[in-house]
């Protein structure tokens, strides 16, 4: 009995331990080290919104009613067949949150890179903004959702 409760106590801590999602374009807040190797530490980000991470130093500009790129990394691969998942981008500015992007997880391996086309919302106000990016697994074996966030600013 002990063996299988240990069993599952390591399947489960590994499961919440080894999915990961990364912002690469605009930088993610925090440090990108080792983002060549599958699993790595500074793309485990499970509480939202942004993982926890404190705000930053802008790393793009981005102009309303322009189109911009977002470009993410599945720096550890959770798809499941039956129940594929998305990666997803928000931007959010004082009280607005609004999505403006997503793209399907077909199950491509660790380290694959993702580009969202996302139009910057018309009737944001100029000053800095949070572009969030969300990796939701809708995988029971793995954690529901990873995020990221990329401080931005924008202008006109």
């Amino acid at each position: 009995m002990n063996t299988i409760f240990s069993v599952v106590c390591f399947a489960a801590i590994m499961a919440l331990s080894s999915a990961h999602m990364c912002l690469i374009n605009p930088h993610q807040r925090g440090s990108m080290m080792g983002l060549n190797k599958a699993g790595s530490d500074d793309c485990i980000l499970l509480t939202g919104p942004c993982g926890g991470r404190a705000i930053s130093t802008p790393t793009a500009i981005l102009n309303p009613g322009k189109n911009t790129t977002v470009t993410l990394q599945k720096n550890l691969d959770h798809w499941a067949k039956a129940t594929p998942g998305y990666f997803a981008v928000t931007i959010m500015q004082g009280t607005m949150m609004k999505e403006i992007g997503r793209v399907m997880d077909m199950g491509e391996p660790s380290l694959h890179l993702y580009s969202v086309e996302a139009m910057v919302p018309t009737g944001m106000t100029i000053g800095g903004a949070v572009l969030q990016a969300t990796y939701v697994t809708n995988n029971s074996q793995a954690p529901a959702v990873f995020y990221q966030c990329a401080d931005v600013k924008v202008e006109m």
